[in-house]
């Protein structure tokens, strides 16, 4: 989980939350004059270095009620931030979309869905920041993630056949590649758990380093064609180039137990990083995989800078809680 710093940043974190929700577009909530220049390297590229947050409340998909409508109407938005405002006093950390989603809902409670840990509430969570839009996802044009393929369906109701009757800590490999603390997943677009980025850039490369366990790829520019499909890994292998003053980023050679939302090792990504104010970067993702969905999709995050460093991410590979995890198991399995 991500520290504070200091007390009195613990303590501004959940009255902050509710303070820093603003109505402003993402490309507008930094108040950047229309002067504002792009700042460079010293090789004229632009200048995307330093620690940059996704701390979003927008969910992922867009709630059906919306329809094709990508932003809130004033009404629709005050009312939004009311429920959760009001649902933030207290109770339990709300985790990727799940205020959203409960304010959408109207629900006036909320229980996390993080029900096995037990010990998180809201002041361990990032100030978190809206905007009127419905969606992370911008294409397709109902903001949703495309259907499944057929293959995909019937692998999922094969995979859910196979664990009928197992528990779900049977051994290590049940747990996700997170919980093992080995990968945390590529592309990151968990939003205010750990969901800082630092960037750094020098001739001929751009590296992108993610608090979440310490993920760290590597971006040659102009660097040829990709490695042999044969070597596959978590975060796939890279290739960028600039598009103007756009940093664009093709990954494919992903290990199929990568596993991003269901995705094989046929994913492929196109990200792209383009800085818009002194303060945001625009981060658009269009992910593809033919064998799982139907047509690609894309969304577009707005990363904030921090000011701020990357804290430690005390997690490693068979740290003691994976131990605890399936030896508690066992005792329950006993009892």
């Amino acid at each position: 989980m991500r520290e504070p710093a200091s007390a009195a940043a613990l303590t501004c974190l959940v009255v902050g939350a509710a303070l820093s929700m603003t109505a402003a577009s993402p490309a507008q909530s930094s108040g950047q004059s229309s002067s504002w220049t792009v700042p460079r390297t010293p090789d004229g590229r632009p200048d995307l270095q330093g620690v940059w947050a996704n701390n979003n409340m927008t969910p992922l998909e867009r709630p059906k009620q919306f329809g094709l409508r990508a932003t809130m109407t004033d009404a629709e938005f005050a009312e939004l931030k009311k429920r959760a405002t009001a649902m933030m006093d207290g109770g339990d950390a709300f985790f990727a979309d799940e205020l959203f989603t409960a304010a959408i809902d109207g629900k006036t409670k909320f229980t996390s869905a993080d029900t096995q840990v037990g010990n998180y509430d809201q002041t361990w969570l990032s100030e978190r920041i809206w905007d009127k839009r419905t969606s992370l996802i911008i294409d397709p044009p109902d903001g949703r993630i495309p259907p499944l393929t057929a293959a995909a369906v019937e692998q999922a109701r094969a995979q859910a056949e196979a664990r009928k009757g197992r528990g779900p800590a049977d051994r290590v490999q049940d747990l996700s590649l997170s919980t093992r603390c080995i990968h945390g997943g590529t592309p990151n677009i968990r939003a205010g758990y750990q969901s800082y980025f630092e960037i750094t850039q020098g001739p001929g490369v751009v590296a992108l380093r993610t608090e979440m366990v310490h993920d760290a790829r590597i971006f040659p520019i102009d660097a040829g064609p990709h490695v042999a499909s044969a070597i596959t890994q978590y975060h796939g292998d890279s290739r960028a180039h600039w598009d103007g003053d756009t940093l664009v980023v093709d990954t494919n050679n992903f290990s199929p137990n990568a596993n991003f939302r269901g995705a094989t090792d046929k994913l492929h990504l196109i990200e792209k990083f383009k800085r818009v104010a002194d303060d945001t970067i625009e981060y658009y993702i269009t992910i593809d995989d033919a064998t799982v969905w139907s047509k690609p999709w894309t969304l577009m995050i707005p990363l904030k800078r921090t000011g701020e460093l990357l804290f430690e991410f005390a997690c490693h590979e068979g740290n003691y809680s994976l131990s605890g995890i399936l030896s508690g198991a066992r005792a329950q399995e006993e009892r």
